[in-house]
């Protein structure tokens, strides 16, 4: 009977894979997964392959399947906290630390979840990802994604996914790895391409301020190119006047390298536009003063949109 169940729920996997997506299909299998049911959820799951978390909803599950075989044959009363105690690790394992930290918080005095839970670092609504985009007319292509990693100090420690660096001439998939200075600066970005190999790195100098004035880039063959920056800088307020004002002029090994003139419009607090000499930028800011999304329209109309999301995110430091 239980075989022909499973059937069954392959037989409607298929149906939903061919009507309405892989997402309708995942969706499905992880209701089983919270509803117990785990043997379908995993057949439903390797069906799905690769798609989004599959492989480590699978592994999950195939440890609740065996766990709970144990449980149900009476093995303890406490077998159920052992269970999710065990699901907590699995979930670190996997990379799913929200869920583990969720985990240990509701095992109370259960064991050392009281100390496991030490080791978590909790970021407060942290930059997680982008997304861009561009929209011409009707037409609206997802150029690509990039996602954030944080040390337990709250640093970002890397960025990794589509990229856009148009001031070094590359717009493609990377993962940038940051060093920091004394002071909290990032000192270095180091950007490697997807085999893995180095492809540029960028150094920056602060003034006392600890804001920045001049960039090194090198690229993989060493060759160095000083990139030095003129900002004019404002204490924005949420009632600010408007203005404008040239703030950046590039300087290229020492010689003036008129690729881009920008003006920089302020207005009240929230929206910030900068004019380069064929396209304009639009940022958008909420209450909270984290951008929401940046606009690049172009002379011909076309828009490129780069979307950023916050969430919490939970960095796990095992012990030493």
């Amino acid at each position: 009977m239980k075989k022909a169940g499973i059937f069954i729920v392959i037989l409607a996997l298929c149906v939903l894979l061919t009507a309405c997506g892989e997402q309708k299909a995942y969706d499905e299998a992880c209701a089983l997964f919270e509803n117990g049911r785990y043997a379908e959820a995993i057949e439903m799951f390797r069906a799905l392959g690769e798609f989004s978390d599959s492989p480590d909803r699978i592994k999950i599950a195939e440890t609740r399947l065996e766990q709970t075989s144990v449980w149900r044959s009476g093995d303890d009363s406490g077998a159920e906290r052992a269970l999710r105690y065990k699901d907590a690790f699995t979930f670190i394992e996997t990379g799913r630390t929200r869920e583990a930290y969720e985990t240990f918080a509701s095992l109370g005095s259960y064991r050392d979840a009281a100390a496991q839970l030490d080791r978590f670092t909790v970021l407060k609504s942290a930059l997680v990802s982008e997304e861009t985009r561009v929209v011409s007319g009707e037409s609206n292509v997802l150029l690509g994604t990039a996602s954030y990693t944080y040390g337990p100090d709250g640093r970002a420690v890397s960025r990794s996914g589509y990229c856009m660096l148009e001031k070094y001439g590359f717009s493609e998939n990377f993962s940038y790895h940051y060093t920091y200075d004394d002071a909290g600066n990032v000192s270095r970005l180091d950007a490697v391409n997807d085999p893995g190999t180095l492809s540029f790195s960028v150094e920056y100098e602060y003034d006392g301020n600890g804001r920045p004035v001049r960039e090194l880039y090198s690229d993989n063959s060493g060759v160095t190119h000083e990139y030095a920056t003129a900002y004019i800088y404002h204490d924005a307020t949420e009632d600010s006047e408007p203005y404008t004002e040239v703030v950046e002029n590039e300087i290229f090994n020492g010689n003036a390298y008129p690729l881009m003139t920008r003006q920089e419009s302020y207005g009240p607090f929230g929206v910030s536009n900068v004019k380069c000499s064929d396209a304009t930028v639009v940022n958008h800011y909420g209450a909270d003063g984290r951008m929401t999304d940046s606009v690049r329209i172009d002379a011909d109309g076309s828009r490129t949109v780069t979307t950023y999301s916050y969430d919490d995110v939970y960095i796990y430091t095992p012990a030493a």
